[in-house]
């Protein structure tokens, strides 16, 4: 896989709990995020509390779906990815589709909610909406990864490098490099 010549961004990505309590569902967003060909920098299983989960939608504390989102959020396993490619957060963004499932069902139904979504709030994925929150989300859920050290050295090592993808470990690597860390 040839690497890209622009630089790379950065942005978070969840499968959220109806995601990932559908196997298939969850391999059929993992294929797409391939297929568009995002890099995987980052994967691992999480599970949020209540607590956690309240801390990381802070922004959207006394709006009527907020304790709803925030139970939910803490029901189950998910996923949590760190992707990269060159337009990062419009391109997950685009990708995810309407938060809104009616209306992604309607005007973008090829989208991820609007083909796996269930409701407004068990809409499959949750997706960083700019550069800042990508940072500070991927620090919330990556607490060991040095975002700096990585646009430093290895976005331009993955962007001119030979990459492969490791099936086991579900991330992109430069061939000859050790090991991502994937928890």
């Amino acid at each position: 896989m040839a690497a890209p010549a622009r630089p790379l961004r950065l942005t978070l990505a969840l499968l959220k709990p109806d995601a990932v309590a559908h196997p298939l569902v969850c391999e059929a967003v993992h294929a797409a995020i391939l297929r568009h060909r995002f890099l995987i920098v980052r994967a691992k299983e999480v599970r949020c509390g209540a607590e956690q989960s309240r801390r990381f939608y802070r922004e959207h504390a006394g709006r009527f779906f907020y304790q709803r989102l925030v139970e939910f959020m803490a029901s189950g396993p998910m996923w949590a990815y760190i992707l990269a490619h060159e337009n990062a957060v419009p391109l997950w963004r685009s990708l995810m589709g309407p938060t809104k499932v009616f209306r992604a069902r309607h005007s973008d139904p090829d989208s991820i909610r609007g083909a796996y979504g269930l409701t407004d709030t068990r809409n499959t994925t949750h997706g960083s909406d700019s550069p800042a929150s990508a940072s500070r989300e991927i620090a919330f859920f990556f607490p060991e990864f040095d975002e700096q050290r990585w646009y430093e050295q290895d976005e331009p090592r993955l962007r001119r490098g030979q990459l492969f993808y490791s099936a086991q470990e579900r991330v992109h690597r430069v061939l000859g490099a050790q090991p991502a860390q994937v928890t």
